[in-house]
């Protein structure tokens, strides 16, 4: 602006014909100087000394393949909680040959581990979404902003304090040490796989079309090698706070239950005693088919429930004699989406769930209303125990101006679910594309999406998110880490030889669910409004102490050009340092509130 306003000084209207060349001379230089300007101070003064640059940026802001990104630092400051990871994002641009080596000793115990952001096409749009392993040597970069995903873990053993270490990364040959700090608070977060505390997870997986792809990508040779990646598979998912929707080779065959065999894939007892150790997932699906399902897993028909209790005692049995149930919900999905006859199947098959798997819990996908009062009325053993509301109609939707007198339907659905919540239902989200106004998990939106959904989540206290869409539906013919289609909807994970490749997305999901974790110590503690307050006042949604202000056509508080009522959210370059700032005020409540404890 400062620059403007020199030119105009310089070239007063009662004179424009002699300065004119002086004009030209001055817009050339302006247009030169412009894209500096826009980079910021961090990139612009990289970029002054020599061709390449390497700025940091929050782990959640999104990397274009080409141009200048605004509002980077020098340096990655992390605030964490003992038994967290998080991480950050290092961006070199301009240089041809990237390496990296790592000054970690003043870390220790705190893990550190620097991937390569590898370009994925979605639809034709070029993400930097797999994070591949890199052991810091020399990589050509991929395109002219080659990103390096940095991710530090803090061990259960950490004490609380402040640690320092260094990244040195070398573009092109000119090195560029990136100082990178970690303050831990004397906050604990609750293992993955315990349900209390945290927040709970069903993501559906076909570990069947996992195998095979590892195996057609990387040629394995053995059923070694396959039942490897297998094993791999639930133990990585397990570090991500991902709880599966389905066992894979893990699921029985017949109505007897769990049964051995020589052949590994056919091993439904020694697949599962190896993908589920005890204590690893906070949730656990009985594996009883529903309505999507073209083979009835062990021969159990979802729409016979009359018919499971054998099958569901042999199963309890089995999980039971193991360990499994200690600390985790196991839970029945039986029915996805259904309508009303639909919801009377649901009510017998939670009566079947209650009365021969003790504890179980019954899950539909839908949401409380007048019409399905059976569901909830606690004057049966049918009533359904977690409801999955789906994220754009947990509040209500726009209320025309003929009706807005007598009946305004903002919050029409939140009624209900408050409502269920009293009688101590447990109430889910769950997502998927759809009409726009909420966030997903898909590529082409903004990085920041999937940790903003996982926020609102903590925003609202839901006890859980289902994801059904799926994280492993590759095609056969093309390889997921060169193009995924329909935005990477159906894919938030990639094959890898010795363990899974995770997506930037998936980062931002397991950020997403520990910041959840976090959240609820402070809404155990100081009450929802404190919630409500950390993340309405880092500008992350329209909300504060007093509530959530809602946005929808009309007929909200607030105006947004989408039928269904949800509060304002923040997605753009800005959200990323807003829940850094979220976090930290988050992380100094939750200390606070456990030293006073």
């Amino acid at each position: 602006m400062s620059l403007v306003r020199g030119i105009q000084r310089l070239t007063p209207a009662d004179d424009a014909a002699s300065v004119r060349p002086l004009r030209l001379v001055l817009l050339a230089l302006l247009l030169a100087l412009l894209p500096l300007a826009l980079e910021g101070p961090a990139q612009a003064s990289h970029r002054s000394a020599a061709p390449s640059a390497v700025a940091t940026f929050p782990s959640s802001r999104s990397i274009p393949p080409t141009g200048p990104i605004a509002g980077g630092s020098g340096a990655i400051s992390l605030n964490t909680a003992i038994g967290e990871r998080e991480g950050a994002w290092i961006v070199v641009r301009g240089a041809t040959q990237i390496s990296r080596s790592l000054a970690v000793a003043g870390l220790a115990p705190v893990g550190v581990e620097v991937d390569w952001a590898h370009y994925v096409s979605f639809d034709g749009k070029l993400v930097p979404d797999a994070l591949l392993p890199w052991d810091g040597v020399t990589r050509p970069a991929e395109r002219s902003n080659q990103p390096l995903y940095v991710r530090v873990t803090v061990p259960r053993e950490a004490r609380p304090g402040t640690y320092r270490g260094q990244v040195i990364v070398q573009a092109d040959g000119r090195n560029v040490t990136v100082p990178l700090t970690v303050k831990v608070f004397p906050v604990v977060l609750p293992p993955a796989g315990v349900a209390r505390g945290n927040m709970l997870t069903s993501f559906h997986l076909s570990p069947e079309t996992y195998v095979n792809t590892a195996s057609a990508l990387y040629g394995f040779g053995s059923n070694e090698e396959r039942s490897a990646a297998n094993r791999a598979l639930y133990s990585w998912l397990a570090t991500y706070r991902i709880s599966p929707a389905s066992w894979g080779f893990g699921e029985p065959r017949s109505t007897a239950g769990y049964e051995g065999s020589n052949r590994w894939w056919l091993d439904s007892a020694g697949n599962m005693r190896q993908q589920l150790e005890p204590g690893r997932f906070a949730t656990l699906r009985v594996p009883i088919s529903n309505n999507h399902q073209r083979r009835p897993i062990a021969g159990m028909s979802p729409s016979a429930p009359e018919t499971w209790c054998p099958y569901l005692r042999s199963v309890h049995a089995f999980w039971s004699a193991h360990g499994w149930l200690a600390s985790t919900v196991p839970y029945v999905y039986g029915v996805d989406e259904p309508g009303a006859a639909g919801q009377k199947l649901v009510a017998r098959q939670a009566a079947a769930t209650h009365g021969c798997f003790p504890g179980g819990r019954q899950l539909m996908t839908g949401r409380p209303s007048a019409s399905n009062r059976y569901l909830w009325d606690g004057r049966r053993k049918d009533d359904l125990d977690i409801w999955v509301v789906l994220l754009r109609r947990w509040y209500g939707r726009f209320t025309s101006p003929a009706r807005q007198v007598t009946a305004n339907r903002a919050r029409e659905n939140l009624r209900y679910i408050d409502a269920v919540r009293r009688r101590g239902k447990m109430v889910w989200s769950y997502l998927y594309t759809g009409v726009p106004g909420t966030p997903g998990f898909r590529a082409v939106e903004p990085l920041s999406n999937p940790r903003m959904y996982l926020l609102w989540n903590a925003l609202e206290g839901t006890d859980g998110v289902l994801y059904g869409q799926g994280t492993t539906n590759y095609r056969a013919s093309v390889s997921p880490l060169d193009r995924v289609d329909r935005g990477g909807e159906f894919v938030l994970f990639y094959p890898g030889r010795a363990a899974p490749i995770p997506s930037a997305r998936l980062e931002q999901i397991r950020d997403g669910l520990e910041d959840a974790a976090l959240l609820n110590m402070v809404r155990r503690t100081r009450g929802p409004a404190a919630v409500r307050t950390i993340l309405g006042g880092s500008g992350l949604f329209s909300a504060n102490a007093r509530g959530v202000e809602l946005a929808c056509t009309m007929g909200c508080a607030l105006k947004r050009p989408h039928a269904y009522a949800w509060p304002v959210w923040s997605h753009d370059a800005s959200t990323g340092w807003r829940i850094e700032d979220a976090k930290a005020k988050a992380l100094k409540l939750a200390a606070r509130s456990s030293r006073g404890s």
